[in-house]
């Protein structure tokens, strides 16, 4: 608070009114249930540069807040749950469903033959800690595709995860206080075949009749190594009936679909997740899970909680495709009534 202040005083920064300024979604669907609840939320403007810190005024004090304005006193964090390994020990030991994972240090030699036959193929590489999707690779197969992997993913953390390739959709669990209130399926971008188009055919083709909300397919090789992965090339006929997955980025700015489903998740996940979010103990957490069909049983799959997000984007929530948004943002700052 004094950080700010005192470079307001000087002049270095300003406050801003403008919503559209507004540095992600998430801090815009935050902002819009302010502005319905007659709260004055303003934007920090850092030498004439709008970054994604707010001031609001709340019980009498000024608050600054990092794009969730969630009370100082509950967000006491006991443990790194950003921690990809961490979080599967802790939860494994209250048996709530995670992949197989295994951790080590990209800078020590390792018995990388050894770690890799651990695993029934395909994995997944990703840094332990951070990334938000970034240098992660998925549909290993081979050693060689394992040791390519490390290499991307230690650009952005020295730690890596090595994981079960749990298949199934990327969903988003996301708590507040504790209680579910949304829980969002993203779906990657996808072709089937029909014996007689190429794989590059039949993207063009999907791209021509996406929904307005729906990015183009990124043809890039980032896409050619993931589908090379999965055994096709770009110029290969895609036999009739198969289903081809583009990317393991999910949802519409990446191809994909999207969709709220929270009145429609089968009961059974509801205990188990709430019993993550208890472990944790934060009061604004979104888990990603791979489900293959969250309308069914949970206890007649194979799913699993992947990572914690401690700043989730709630706007997932908001600008799904399809169901029904979820006031999340309400229940953040309901947060200050406790």
């Amino acid at each position: 608070l004094a950080f700010f202040e005192i470079l307001l005083w000087l002049g270095l920064a300003k406050l801003s009114d403008d919503i559209n300024l507004a540095k992600t979604f998430r801090s815009r669907v935050i902002w819009e249930e302010a502005n319905r609840r007659k709260i004055i939320m303003r934007q920090f403007i850092m030498f004439g540069r709008p970054i994604d810190q707010y001031r609001t005024r709340l019980n009498g004090r000024l608050f600054y807040f990092d794009s969730l304005p969630i009370p100082s006193k509950l967000q006491a964090m006991r443990k790194n749950w950003d921690d990809k390994f961490l979080l599967k020990k802790e939860l494994s030991k209250k048996n709530i469903p995670v992949p197989l994972y295994h951790t080590f240090a990209s800078f020590w030699p390792q018995d990388l033959e050894k770690i890799f036959s651990k695993f029934k193929k395909p994995i997944i590489v990703k840094p332990r800690v951070g990334s938000r999707g970034r240098h992660t690779v998925t549909n290993i197969h081979t050693i060689e595709q394992f040791r390519s992997g490390i290499d991307v993913a230690k650009q952005i953390c020295a730690h890596i995860s090595v994981e079960e390739h749990l298949m199934g959709d990327v969903c988003r669990a996301t708590f507040v206080n504790g209680k579910l209130m949304g829980f969002y399926r993203g779906v990657v971008p996808f072709v089937f075949g029909d014996g007689v188009k190429t794989v590059r055919q039949l993207i063009l083709e999907k791209d021509a009749h996406r929904h307005e909300r729906v990015e183009k397919i990124l043809i890039n090789k980032e896409m050619e190594d993931y589908i090379l992965r999965l055994g096709f090339g770009l110029n290969d006929v895609l036999p009739r009936g198969v289903r081809l997955s583009l990317s393991y980025r999910t949802g519409r700015l990446f191809g994909g679909t999207t969709k709220e489903m929270l009145d429609e998740l089968h009961p059974s996940f509801v205990p188990i997740l709430t019993e993550a979010a208890r472990m944790v103990g934060l009061p604004v957490i979104g888990f990603d899970c791979i489900v293959p069909e969250p309308t069914e049983d949970a206890f007649t799959q194979r799913w699993g909680i992947i990572e914690c997000n401690t700043l989730p984007f709630i706007d997932l929530h908001y600008y799904a495709l399809e169901g029904h948004p979820k006031n999340i943002a309400g229940a953040i700052w309901d947060l200050w009534r406790l």
